[in-house]
Formats: structure tokens, sequence, C-alpha cells
């Protein structure tokens, strides 16, 4: 796995945020955007997964 540079994590972090802010701006009461920002957090969720393996990794490789 690659190393995570602090750059590499400021962007991550702004992509992390952006999708929460799309998913905060949808209009719960109308279905198909409901449907769309549970689709963002879903994809939120992921990114998060992926990246606490990526930082796991790191620190196993350093221990």
């Amino acid at each position: 796995m690659s190393k995570l540079t602090m750059l590499d994590m400021s962007d991550k972090f702004r992509s992390l945020e952006v999708l929460l802010a799309a998913a905060m701006e949808m209009d719960c009461t109308k279905e198909d955007e409901n449907d769309i920002a549970f689709e963002l957090i879903d994809k939120v969720l992921m990114r998060c997964r992926n990246l606490r393996q990526q930082l796991d990794g790191v620190g196993m490789k350093n221990a």
C-alpha cells in the first residue's frame, strides 16, 4: 500500500466533506432526493472504511 501523505489525507477528507454537504442539501421529503442522499452517505462510509484500512496498513508496517 502506498504511503499516505498529509496532502492525500487533506484531499480525502475534503472529498468526504463535499459528499456529506451534498447529502445535507437534499430534500428528504422527495423520494428521489432521499435516495440520492443515502447513496452519498453510503459512498462516504465506504471511503471512510477504505481510508481506515489504508491507515491500519501503514500502522502495521511501521510497528
